[in-house]
């Protein structure tokens, strides 16, 4: 039992900052109540799909493969929906245990799991179907006495773990968010601008300000936002913005124009990748992830930019030709096919030339190469 709530607390906050999850905290209370499986999943509710979890005190080996193989729904998450965000919220004022035990996933999961029939839990986070909590897991054994002092630590607990929680959340914000954002953009050897969620241009490199002055049909609206004149151009837009939010992963390439040849074409990439955010605060982080977009024109791109990068960064041929098609803003694997390797063998190329330039990321190695195409042209986005 837990008696020491100062020193809890304060290993909640230095888990949140230093060590950038929960879990530390968690397994402490784990330990203090060693009969109480207690869970932390990060998913959406509706579709019972995980995107990270803990489990402390339950059964098994792997209880995350266990539950990920129960063909039944589970009851639970759903409530999170449900419950307000101000209180610990309890199953059992939505299901009553032993309605939960005539589930088939009673049977499935929760009663190999000690005969688990009810939960409560604290709602860190709510976001669309998306929710991340904390849930005390209580066995069908477990005594009035013993739930209530459960249900009065979590009270206790709750403004905490939610404060601890939205700390986490901002750290990752501050860590998508781009220094120095102008001269960063200004290395890229093409039209280039930095989009916010709803679509309004953040900041734009010179030859994207030229580009959108000159164009016919590619303009900045009064709203500061990037659109078209024509109604294919603005669909082609809106199309690739908005699924490039929604996946929190590169579009494109994606041709702006119909019936023209040398057409130029557009990607749109998430500042930083979904893969590099945790993946327990990715869906809460990416729908907030500004854009960057790059317009491209096949006349004026860069030519023979695997070779330069070759002798400026000391990559092979072929990983010099791999981060050629991630700079052009290709996703990994379609960088792989491009270049006729494996993803696998990709994967490799990638964290060998990361190794050798000292980058911390895959966006990190990305931004060393633009600059380096951009120093060595001939300040009309050529390379050679």
């Amino acid at each position: 039992m837990i008696t020491d709530h100062a020193s809890l607390l304060n290993k909640l906050y230095c888990s949140a900052l230093l060590d950038g999850g929960l879990t530390g905290v968690l397994s402490d209370l784990a330990r203090a109540y060693p009969d109480l499986p207690i869970s932390y999943q990060a998913q959406c509710v509706y579709q019972n799909t995980l995107y990270d979890c803990a489990f402390f005190n339950h059964l098994g080996e792997d209880p995350a493969s266990q539950l990920a193989r129960t063909e039944s729904a589970n009851p639970f998450p759903p409530l999170a929906l449900k419950c307000a965000m101000s209180d610990v919220g309890v199953t059992s004022d939505f299901i009553a245990p032993e309605d939960v035990e005539k589930l088939d996933f009673y049977d499935e999961f929760l009663k190999p799991q000690g005969e688990i029939n009810r939960a409560m839990g604290i709602i860190l986070h709510r976001q669309g179907d998306d929710s991340a909590f904390v849930a005390a897991n209580l066995p069908k054994t477990m005594g009035r006495r013993e739930e209530d002092h459960v249900l009065n630590l979590f009270r206790y607990l709750r403004p905490h773990l939610q404060g601890a929680f939205s700390l986490l959340l901002e750290v990752a914000r501050r860590q998508v968010r781009l220094t120095y954002p102008d001269f960063w953009l200004d290395q890229i050897p093409a039209a280039a601008c930095i989009l916010e969620p709803d679509g309004r241009i953040l900041h734009l490199n010179a030859r994207a300000d030229s580009l959108f002055r000159r164009a016919d049909n590619l303009f900045i609206d009064r709203t500061v936002r990037l659109t078209a004149r024509d109604s294919h151009t603005r669909t082609v837009l809106q199309t690739v913005l908005s699924g490039a939010r929604a996946s929190a992963l590169p579009a494109g390439p994606v041709l702006l124009t119909r019936g023209k040849t040398a057409n130029p074409f557009l990607f749109a990439i998430p500042i930083q990748h979904k893969d590099e955010v945790h993946p327990g605060l990715a869906p809460f982080i990416a729908p907030s992830m500004p854009l960057l977009v790059t317009i491209f024109d096949p006349e004026e791109a860069p030519g023979r930019s695997e070779t330069l990068l070759a002798a400026a960064l000391g990559l092979s041929q072929r990983e010099s030709e791999l981060i050629q098609q991630l700079i052009l803003g290709s996703s990994l694997k379609e960088a792989a096919e491009r270049i006729g390797i494996s993803y696998h063998t990709a994967r490799n190329h990638l964290a060998s030339a990361t190794s050798k330039t000292g980058s911390r990321s895959q966006s990190d190695i990305i931004r060393r190469g633009t600059q380096i195409l951009s120093r060595v042209g001939d300040g009309n986005g050529r390379t050679g």
